[in-house]
């Protein structure tokens, strides 16, 4: 399904702030060459267009002149200046729904995921601005969609925008009068609850905590770690893939 452009309103980097969130998303065309890159972002702004379903909201994330490295790309990037667009949605199964899940995960390890999203505990997009991100368009992500033959809704995997780092690494957040600390275990079993192997790997192995520590990064891929926590009856596994931790 494409989206028709006809019109581009401007929305305000206030304004865009108060619809993004890194959490508490509802169940239920790339505008760039870029695929994986580094770069400052320097602002968050917004457009509403109008499309075949009306009209929508679309974040921009704008990113420094002269400070994009790019590490992957469809065809040559010249561009001393680069920018991601994600429509806005609430939905957990959206471009923004990964995305967001993407930046918990980066900018809020360690806060418990039940703790909801206007909580000032929570670091939400404004913390990004100004920072150097490491960002890459990953495949495979779930989207519903319409299939224009049978007129029926499925979900279809999509490449989606996701944040792999920020420069820096991981910060502790305080949550209360202390400043917890996560391990990157704790952190890689926190990942694999509900997820696949394939998901899993695809989180746990791109997040910089977990990358930190050489030991358990080989457990990973030797699949000790995963077959460790079986044999302790710490996690469990349902007939599709999908793993629950105990």
């Amino acid at each position: 399904m494409t989206q028709e452009r006809t019109q581009a309103i401007p929305i305000s980097q206030e304004d865009i702030l108060n619809l993004l969130q890194t959490r508490g998303f509802e169940s239920g065309f790339q505008a760039t060459p870029l695929r994986d890159f580094w770069g400052t972002l320097s602002s968050i702004t917004g457009e509403m267009r109008s499309g075949q379903r009306g009209a929508f909201a679309v974040s921009l994330f704008n990113f420094n002149e002269g400070d994009v490295e790019v590490l992957a790309s469809t065809e040559p990037y010249t561009s001393p200046v680069a920018q991601i667009e994600i429509p806005v949605s609430k939905n957990a199964k959206s471009k923004m729904g990964y995305w967001g899940e993407s930046v918990d995960v980066v900018i809020n390890p360690g806060v418990d995921k039940t703790i909801p999203h206007d909580s000032p505990q929570v670091k939400k997009h404004g913390y990004l601005i100004g920072k150097r991100l490491h960002v890459a368009l990953t495949p495979g992500h779930m989207i519903g969609s319409k299939d224009d033959a049978t007129g029926r809704w499925e979900d279809r995997p999509n490449d989606c925008w996701t944040l792999l780092e920020v420069q820096g690494g991981n910060t502790p957040v305080v949550v209360g009068p202390t400043t917890p600390t996560v391990s990157g275990v704790e952190l890689a079993l926190a990942l694999l609850n509900g997820k696949t192997i394939q998901q899993w790997h695809q989180e746990v192995l791109s997040n910089q905590v977990v990358k930190n520590d050489t030991k358990l990064i080989n457990q990973i891929i030797s699949g000790e770690f995963i077959g460790g926590l079986e044999a302790a009856g710490k996690i469990s596994k349902d007939d599709v893939g999908v793993y629950t931790v105990a």
